[in-house]
């Protein structure tokens, strides 16, 4: 019996004659690995880079949560002035991801990408000096406008590299990396911070946006892209063409609901947890370990699931499933139910997410599909920030489990307008 070595496993796998399962991220890795098929050898770069590109989204989110009480020890700031900071952030991400898609679709991937990381790294080290509040503010901004441009620009790269059989696993792949970066940045903190400070989570940023830049520069640009030829001057209006608005329209709902549900729910549920369920504080944390678990199994099966089954099926049982955790958690009376409604809730919380790299890329023609990708995406970041707010306001009135239970609603809704658009699955990019 023939021998396989890993070139052959990786190509069984990414071409469909091993089972599905096996079909795994390593067996795919394996295969672009190997420059005896054309075209590989540039998959797995991309995919990689998409990857880092989306960590340093994660990790800026995740350290500045992780350093704003100190933040606030060395300013003397305000809970409001806190706030602020948060807002600014995500502002400057919102602000970048539009820009920078355009410029991708006008000017190329690869060099776009490359100048956003480089923006990202400068103003993280000048983060790291900062010396007045305005200062931070400012950093902060900036340093959000070279991180809001990785998703998007990373899931154009990854899904005009990637084949389109297993397209929807490509974008699983990059997705996790926002989930790296915030698992990373968390074990920094615990070594850096209790010796180094709060500056040192700075410091340490600039590292994986050298290595990203590094890769990003190894990387040829787009073929699809040099191919089809540059934007129009202003690709954003073919978003909203008499083709492509019905998709626009539908995934921008998708994308509102979904970083509502993340960014409403995560904030809140280790809250829930202390204060109205009177989980110990040290149970509370188990419980979310065990929750970002499930998070990334979640993750990964919707990712293989949207390659076999369809994107539009996929997204929709996630919110589906959605429906069913935030109703339990709301039920749920003993530290037995909260633990169950908090590994459901982990579980599809982040199912969708999976599939939006490839969902947001297919409809749309290469002139135009960095914009789509990151107006879309960067819409539904905007609208998350408010989620937190939401809940707060109308938790005095109704609980914090009760307001949760009501995003129920919106995740029906969003589970139905997935389906008034084609399936994408397979597509061939334009």
């Amino acid at each position: 019996m023939k021998r396989l070595n890993r070139v052959d496993i990786g190509r069984a796998a990414m071409s469909g004659r091993c089972r599905p399962w096996r079909a795994t991220t390593l067996g795919g890795l394996l295969y672009l690995r190997s420059k005896h098929s054309r075209g590989t050898g540039y998959e797995f770069k991309a995919t990689v880079a998409a990857v880092l590109g989306y960590m340093l989204d994660g990790m800026d989110t995740m350290v500045l949560s992780l350093t704003l009480t100190a933040l606030a020890a060395t300013f003397a700031l305000s809970s409001a002035e806190q706030g602020l900071l948060g807002f600014v952030l995500t502002a400057g991400m919102v602000v970048g991801g539009y820009s920078f898609g355009i410029l991708a679709d006008r000017f190329g991937r690869v060099n776009t990408f490359t100048y956003s990381i480089l923006i990202y790294a400068v103003f993280t080290a000048l983060t790291a000096a900062a010396t007045s509040y305005p200062w931070l503010l400012i950093t902060r901004f900036l340093s959000g406008v070279g991180t809001g441009a990785e998703y998007g620009i990373g899931m154009t790269l990854m899904s005009e590299a990637f084949r389109a059989k297993w397209r929807g696993l490509g974008s699983t792949v990059v997705s996790m990396g926002w989930t790296i970066g915030v698992i990373l940045a968390t074990a920094l903190s615990l070594s850096l911070m209790p010796i180094y400070g709060w500056r040192a989570m700075y410091m340490v940023g600039i590292a994986p946006a050298i290595l990203a830049a590094y890769v990003r520069w190894r990387i040829p640009e787009s073929p699809i892209w040099r191919e089809r030829g540059r934007a129009a001057a202003f690709p954003l209006r073919e978003l909203f063409s008499a083709t492509h608005r019905r998709f626009t329209a539908a995934f921008l709902v998708v994308a509102i609901v979904a970083e509502m549900g993340y960014w409403g729910i995560m904030i809140w549920l280790p809250s829930a947890l202390l204060t109205e369920y009177r989980i110990p504080f040290a149970r509370t944390i188990y419980f979310l370990l065990a929750t970002d678990g499930m998070i990334l199994i979640g993750m990964f099966v919707f990712g293989l699931l949207s390659d076999l089954a369809g994107r539009r099926i996929t997204v929709s049982a996630g919110f589906l499933g959605m429906v069913l955790a935030v109703l339990y958690f709301a039920m749920a009376k003993t530290p037995q139910q909260v633990f169950v409604a908090s590994l459901l809730t982990g579980f599809f919380v982040n199912s969708y997410f999976t599939v939006f790299g490839a969902l947001f890329s297919e409809p749309y023609p290469t002139h135009a599909r960095s914009t789509a990708v990151n107006f879309i995406f960067n819409t539904g970041r905007g609208f998350g920030g408010v989620a937190p707010l939401i809940i707060g306001v109308l938790a005095p009135a109704f609980s914090i489990s009760g307001v949760i239970g009501m995003f129920s609603l919106l995740f029906l809704a969003a589970a139905a307008v997935i389906w008034t658009v084609p399936e994408t699955r397979g597509a061939q990019l334009k």
